[in-house]
């Protein structure tokens, strides 16, 4: 619980610096860099952290820090604003059935749970690395073939 209020406020505050957009430039090509500036501040904030805790581990591996820069990216066209988010989580924990829920939740409730592909998909039909890909699709996959760098982005994904 404590997380998710730590998660709520840092969306609040969060907030892109120079050093950020250095950060982002030094990985993703203009194209890249268009697509991830469409996602909400709060999510960017968010993906620059993960990406932040996964060169903190593998300061050499730039497929792991692109993909922790892109794996959000299927919820560019999202309605996942900082309470519908909150709305959801408490939905997923008290277990409540989709019929129930109003259209803007279910629809919020979709993108939780299919970003990965959605973003897969976009990033697919923009010819990027096949080990990006497989990090941003698997990113929530608990039964998927695993390695460092997907456990990695996990953790931090998780973490932030």
């Amino acid at each position: 619980m404590i997380y998710r209020i730590r998660q709520f406020i840092q969306g609040l505050l969060a907030k892109i610096t120079k050093e950020d957009i250095k950060f982002i430039e030094k990985y993703l090509n203009k194209e890249e860099i268009e697509l991830f500036k469409k996602l909400r501040v709060s999510e960017q904030y968010h993906s620059l952290y993960v990406a932040y805790g996964c060169k903190s581990k593998f300061a050499d591996d730039i497929t792991l820090i692109r993909a922790a820069l892109l794996h959000d990216i299927g919820k560019i066209e999202s309605n996942l604003t900082l309470i519908n988010k909150s709305i959801v989580v408490i939905c997923i924990k008290l277990h409540f059935k989709k019929d129930i829920l109003p259209k803007f939740i279910q629809k919020s409730l979709y993108y939780k749970n299919h970003h990965p592909q959605i973003g897969y998909n976009i990033l697919f039909n923009m010819n990027i690395e096949d080990d990006v890909l497989y990090l941003v699709k698997n990113h929530h996959n608990e039964y998927c073939i695993s390695s460092k760098a997907l456990e990695t982005l996990k953790y931090y994904d998780d973490m932030y």
